[in-house]
């Protein structure tokens, strides 16, 4: 547990220090936290790789989004992709790299911006997320729904802290939303 506790906070501190620095045309800042549950479809017999689902996460921002707009609370956070499993090392059992899409939703003083991307994630216990927009880190703590051992972990609980910078030259989250809804 005191392992546990020093990862989080090591995790919390290195946040700032990690992320980068907005771009000086960034127009919107903000630090958010996401959690929820993400399922794992273990490879099948033979195959390289698996699949993660996040059915009901939510994520929460705090700062401005397009110079002006304040967040107004949390929306809800989805996805889903692919993984492949990574030689274990000791600690924690789950050691994957993998790929797909989040969708999530932010309100805003503005209106709300609905935004689908890719995303990336290293995972081996605590990792690094992101997307075009979203940067961070994120931990899947114990317990697992599977032990390791004998059955893969399907199911877990994640945290993460993400700073979102919306930048206008990579084309993210632009009008009313990346996927063009407002």
């Amino acid at each position: 547990m005191k392992r546990l506790l020093a990862l989080l906070t090591g995790l919390a501190a290195a946040l700032p220090i990690v992320a980068l620095a907005p771009p000086a045309d960034a127009l919107g800042v903000a630090g958010c936290t996401i959690g929820g549950t993400i399922s794992f479809t273990p490879p099948a017999a033979g195959a390289k790789q698996g699949g993660w689902r996040i059915e009901r996460g939510a994520i929460n921002c705090v700062g401005s989004y397009k110079s002006t707009d304040r967040f107004l609370g949390q929306g809800p956070f989805t996805g889903s992709g692919s993984y492949e499993m990574l030689p274990s090392g000791p600690g924690s059992c789950i050691y994957q790299v993998g790929t797909g899409k989040v969708d999530y939703v932010i309100r805003t003083t503005a209106g709300t911006y609905n935004i689908s991307e890719k995303s990336d994630f290293v995972l081996a216990g605590a990792g690094k997320f992101a997307t075009p927009s979203l940067r961070g880190t994120f931990l899947v703590p114990p317990p697992y729904e599977g032990d390791c051992a004998t059955t893969p972990v399907t199911r877990a609980s994640f945290a993460s802290q993400v700073l979102l910078v919306r930048d206008p030259q990579i084309g993210v989250a632009t009008g009313a939303g990346a996927d063009g809804q407002h």
